[in-house]
């Protein structure tokens, strides 16, 4: 895939925007490889025109940082 990808340098986008505009009206003819938190975000909000193919690639988890003795942990 990556081999395709950069030989074809008209696939990458500058921000999630615009892979997300791509998407939308590509018509089927681009797919925007995205984390899934952030893709279900996008799927889930109006107009609601994009979909998740296939299953996760991956499973990862997040962390959050708080100052040392924080009332937060």
């Amino acid at each position: 895939m990556w081999e395709y990808m950069n030989s074809r340098k008209q696939v990458f986008v500058r921000s999630y925007d615009e892979g997300v505009r791509r998407v939308r009206t590509s018509k089927g003819k681009y797919a925007l490889l995205i984390e899934s938190p952030k893709n279900d975000y996008i799927n889930e909000r109006e107009p609601c025109d994009t979909m998740k193919v296939g299953r996760n690639l991956d499973d990862k988890g997040f962390g959050i940082a708080t100052p040392l003795g924080s009332p937060l942990r």
